[in-house]
């Protein structure tokens, strides 16, 4: 089903090229006609002499050149050009093939040698190459030339927060360590000692413990202890915590409250951790005042959490004008490759509770061109069992891989801002 994922450069490149060299069709079409037109051949040049058929072979040549996201200036005019799009998709296979030095000598070429164009693409990838590398004086002489050129301001180079790059702590797959995702349903009890160990366990393996709680119906007092007690045995390790759907769950638990039982205090408790992990300090603090008056206690304190991801700060950097909250992104980060079978596994899984999902790809570094099938895949199956899928903040070269790949069919490719 999916062949045509495993194009080699050689065979994307001159695909794409069909459409300029349109204007000149032998080299295309005389290896088509000749099989078939031998017998016909001087009733079809006699035909060519009347005015109302010689214009109709201009509707033969192969469609123009994708218009996945033309990444032109402000201003500018960049006009794209079949040798800009056989560049950007050579470079785009080699990086996602693992040849990251060989994909920027090949933009760097194009750039030199076609000074008097203005198309931003090829620059765009080039600095995300030399971002994610950390070559950061090619970026800044780059940046340099860029201004000259485009009259504008240039990218500019980021020593942490950059998108793609790799950051600490890698797996062994490549790539930065990954959030582990949990989707809890039913009913939480605190006997499904798997269910508890299962948080730990994926918690531990990654960066922390992304926790789902969109499909929950109902929670027991000793299904909110335990989870109180993992997770603040996640925050005594200093794993990432970060809730999903949280309004379902405190809407859950809020209905639990009131008649101050002593199997209740479990629910407060929770409901408490929550709102930390949320930074919702008001509502932690209004919480804490309610609990002490109920059980003729201290009000509990207020704890920051840093290592809890905040939902907001991280929708709010290179997204569209409409930003989701966590509940409908799913972030994935390191290298997409054969090693990500967990990863697809968990937007699977996901996405199911969902007929809209954003796909965050600002900590992927690259989509490896062996595996790109598998994950394509995926998008397929989203897409035909009704979900719309929107990927954003992804880098220029892994963008430049999709357009290649046709992944625009079943996705919407957000836009990033340049500059």
């Amino acid at each position: 089903m999916f062949s045509f994922f495993r194009k080699k450069p050689e065979e994307t490149s001159q695909a794409k090229l069909r459409a300029p060299a349109a204007a000149n069709p032998r080299p295309q079409v005389t290896p088509l006609s000749t099989p078939t037109a031998q017998p016909v051949a001087p009733k079809t040049v006699a035909l060519e002499q009347q005015p109302a058929v010689s214009p109709k072979p201009t509707a033969v040549p192969s469609p123009p050149p994708p218009q996945a996201e033309t990444n032109t200036v402000g201003g500018a005019g960049a006009v794209d050009t079949a040798e800009m799009y056989s560049a950007v998709e050579e470079a785009a296979i080699l990086y996602a093939s693992d040849h990251p030095d060989q994909a920027a000598a090949l933009l760097l070429d194009f750039v030199k040698n076609n000074a008097d164009r203005k198309e931003l693409k090829p620059w765009m990838m080039l600095f995300d190459i030399y971002q994610i590398q950390g070559k950061k004086a090619q970026f800044e002489e780059l940046a340099l030339e860029f201004v000259v050129k485009f009259e504008r301001s240039a990218p500019t180079w980021s020593d942490g927060k950059v998108s793609g790059a790799q950051t600490e702590n890698p797996k062994a797959g490549g790539g930065a360590a990954v959030e582990g995702y949990v989707a809890l349903t039913g009913i939480l009890q605190g006997d499904k000692d798997s269910l508890f160990l299962n948080l730990e366990q994926v918690a531990q393996k990654g960066a922390g413990l992304r926790l789902d709680f969109a499909r929950l119906e109902g929670l027991d007092a000793s299904g909110s202890r335990r989870l109180v007690e993992t997770l603040q045995g996640l925050k005594k390790s200093g794993k990432k915590i970060t809730p999903i759907s949280v309004p379902h769950v405190t809407d859950l638990l809020k209905a639990l409250l009131g008649q101050g039982s002593e199997d209740e205090q479990a629910h407060w408790q929770l409901l408490l951790n929550l709102y930390q992990c949320q930074e919702m300090e008001a509502e932690f603090e209004d919480l804490a005042v309610e609990y002490a008056i109920t059980f003729e206690v201290s009000p509990p304190s207020w704890e920051a959490m840093p290592q809890c991801r905040q939902p907001v700060a991280v929708a709010m950097v290179d997204a569209p004008d409409e930003l989701p909250h966590d509940e409908d992104t799913f972030f994935m980060s390191g290298v997409i490759s054969a090693d990500s079978a967990q990863q697809l596994q968990e937007l699977k899984n996901f996405a199911a509770s969902r007929s809209e999902v954003y796909l965050d790809m600002a900590d992927v570094s690259r989509v490896d061109f062996v595996s790109i099938g598998d994950f394509v895949g995926v998008l397929v199956g989203l897409n035909c069992g009704g979900k719309k899928l929107l990927v954003r903040n992804a880098n220029e070269m892994i963008r430049a891989l999709f357009g290649v790949m046709g992944v625009d069919q079943f996705a919407d490719i957000l836009k990033r801002k340049i500059g």
